[in-house]
């Protein structure tokens, strides 16, 4: 009787446990797919818009320089943060290590190397990531350059999280999750009218031009 009571609270404990999970990986994916998104916006605006216009494309001027910064520091704060076993909110590495303690979930679904190896994987993103931060950003870099050796290690960062993240989903719950960018509205359309009209353009031109 006490065996069996033993392995119904050890069985109830790790349904609890199952259950809780799933709604942390869930969270955690609310994330990613909000970072995705943001991710495929500006993949947008810099091929679409940007690439087709000569006078952006060629433009070195301090807005753009500002907006590519704003984009690559917002996207690195969240995914170190995601990555980071240490932060008070969700974090991808805790909640694998947590499963780790329950091998029964792993079985037959993810042999010992292998989620070792994924864990591992997250690690080496998070090192990377934030080496690339402190070799180019110390000093507030915003060079092309700079920027292109940070994209891709967003990338590679985001690209690691987003197949962990789905394969330990289907481990835990037994189901998918949708990580893909959407949006509601076509998140370019601020970009098919103008902006200023002809008048308003004349004074802002005759504004910025008055000496003080």
């Amino acid at each position: 009787m006490a065996q069996a009571l033993g392995y119904t609270l050890r069985m109830l404990s790790e349904k609890q446990f199952r259950e809780r999970t799933k709604v942390e990986l869930r969270e955690i994916g609310k994330q990613v797919a909000s970072l995705a998104t943001d991710q495929d916006v500006y993949r947008k605006l810099e091929s679409e818009v940007i690439a087709r216009n000569p006078r952006l494309r060629d433009s070195r001027g301090a807005f753009l320089r500002m907006l590519r910064g704003a984009y690559t520091d917002a996207m690195v704060v969240r995914v170190l943060r995601l990555l980071d076993p240490e932060s008070p909110g969700l974090s991808l590495p805790r909640v694998l290590s947590q499963i780790g303690k329950y091998p029964e979930l792993l079985h037959d679904k993810a042999g010992d190397r292998e989620f070792a190896r994924e864990c591992k994987a997250l690690d080496t993103q998070a090192r990377n990531l934030r080496a690339v931060v402190d070799s180019h950003f110390a000093s507030h870099e915003r060079t092309p350059a700079a920027l292109s050796r940070m994209h891709r290690a967003l990338d590679e960062a985001l690209d690691t999280i987003i197949s962990t993240l789905k394969t330990y989903y289907w481990i835990v719950a037994g189901g998918h999750l949708d990580l893909e960018p959407s949006y509601t509205e076509d998140p370019l359309a601020i970009f098919r009218f103008a902006w200023l009209q002809a008048g308003e353009i004349t004074a802002s031109r005759r504004s910025a031009t008055k000496p003080e």
